[in-house]
């Protein structure tokens, strides 16, 4: 992705070069938004509201208007879409299993679907995969020291987005043409 970014920005083209402003700027408010959650998630087991509406509502408008200057309205409508089913998937397990996931990483998984599904179905599988698996370590790892038991509730947000940065960063970006 800080490639693809990078390339807008030295494209040469007005629409793109200004597609790869707003998606800097949703990188960093990606990133701001991420310690500020992490940090609360660590402390008191909870991703607020006043951080999470406000940060999709500004990442869906960044989306759209990049994949308007690309010429990618399909890359919106992916984002959304791939929103919808995170945002979808995690609801329903939490549905049906309450301690499994808290309604925070339900809203979470909504914001992480749009970056992730901007860029592609790729990039959300590695983002899903990659937060389970760096939660599952964690876990095995309180549980083989003894420092945790089966009923430890571990905060699973900086997980969340851990592994969605990781997604995000690694990912080449969206196809133009």
């Amino acid at each position: 992705m800080i490639a693809f970014i990078t390339e807008l920005l030295s494209s040469g083209s007005l629409g793109h070069a200004s597609a790869g402003l707003l998606l800097l700027i949703g990188g960093i408010v990606f990133a701001v938004c991420a310690i500020a959650l992490s940090f609360i998630d660590l402390r008191e087991h909870r991703l607020p509201n006043r951080v999470i509406y406000p940060w999709t509502v500004l990442t869906a408008a960044l989306l759209v208007l990049a994949a308007l200057l690309l010429g990618e309205p399909l890359a919106a409508v992916r984002a959304f879409a791939a929103a919808l089913v995170w945002g979808g998937f995690f609801l329903t397990v939490r549905l049906l299993a309450p301690p499994a996931l808290g309604m925070g990483d339900v809203k979470l998984a909504v914001v992480l679907g749009l970056y992730t599904g901007f860029l592609g179905w790729s990039t959300v599988l590695a983002a899903v995969v990659l937060s389970f698996l760096l939660g599952g370590l964690l876990a095995a790892a309180l549980l083989v020291s003894g420092r945790g038991t089966a009923k430890t509730a571990v905060p699973f947000g900086p997980f969340l987005l851990l592994g969605t940065s990781v997604s995000l960063i690694f990912s080449g970006g969206v196809s133009l043409g």
